[in-house]
């Protein structure tokens, strides 16, 4: 029964998304010459797992959001508990968006990294205004695609692995409706163990383990993403270790796409996986 639960979760945390999944036409790929490309990482998707031994009463169980933004950070760790501030207080430090940005260039840099010309890029806190969003997708009539990610992330519960969700969305031709959606979650394992010991192996030598997997996410994410947006065949079946809420479970789906150590997958509802093919 709970594993009957749990495998609900997967359904309704990660696959919320995956029925607005729709494929780049193979007519709508020819029109595109050139993309912009925005990835949009909220700070304040930030979750880490509190729950501690005696600090139920404090955090009330569960996870709490953590606006990690610097315009920010400092009046929530002062409303947060002491307890929990001095356990994930270290994790606050790190800004996504600077791991992003240098992904990014990463990606930019290296040739055929992406299926699509990339006019320009950019990494944003935040969607832009309506107005000026709008404005942007009515560009695309006579200028290149615009390509959006948003991405949210996670610690899962007991710290034992590191989750992105992200939706990608492509505008083109002026048309106020995506011609491309697509959801990608990818996880790593980031060890487990008590969590002030897993804490301090992320922050150490000035959070070398957590922005590298930052980075990675990204990277992963976007080729995740391209590999979709250029029409990637779905092939074998394949089977990993995928954590949710703290516990280890098995998922499984249609592989397009193998790296040393990772695999990606499709889902029945077309929600895209990359995950370590070594977990517990």
């Amino acid at each position: 029964m709970l594993r009957f639960l749990l495998a609900l979760s997967v359904v309704l945390l990660l696959g919320a998304c995956a029925q607005f999944h729709r494929p780049l036409a193979a007519a709508d790929r020819a029109k595109v010459q050139e993309v912009d490309v925005r990835v949009v990482v909220a700070q304040e998707s930030f979750m880490f797992s509190a729950q501690a031994p005696g600090l139920s009463e404090a955090t009330g169980g569960g996870l709490i959001g953590a606006l990690i933004d610097s315009s920010v950070q400092q009046v929530r760790q002062k409303e947060m508990s002491a307890e929990v501030g001095a356990i994930v207080g270290p994790l606050l430090d790190y800004d996504y968006r600077v791991e992003a940005g240098l992904a990014l260039g990463e990606v930019l840099n290296t040739p055929n990294a992406f299926p699509l010309k990339i006019a320009s890029s950019q990494v944003l806190a935040g969607m832009p205004p309506k107005a000026e969003q709008n404005a942007r997708i009515a560009a695309t009539k006579s200028g290149p695609a615009y390509l959006v990610l948003l991405l949210q992330y996670m610690l899962e519960p007991g710290l034992g692995a590191f989750t992105t969700r992200t939706t990608a969305l492509l505008w083109q031709d002026g048309n106020k409706e995506p011609s491309y959606r697509s959801a990608t979650i990818y996880q790593t394992p980031v060890s487990g163990g008590a969590r002030a010991t897993v804490v301090r192996r992320l922050g150490a030598n000035d959070g070398q383990q957590l922005k590298a997997v930052m980075r990675d996410s990204i990277r992963q994410t976007l080729h995740v993403v391209g590999l979709d947006l250029a029409g990637a065949r779905s092939g074998a079946t394949r089977t990993v270790r995928f954590n949710v809420n703290g516990t280890w479970l098995t998922l499984g789906g249609q592989g397009f796409d193998e790296q040393p150590g990772r695999v990606a997958f499709r889902d029945q509802d077309n929600a895209m996986y990359s995950v370590r093919t070594a977990a517990p």
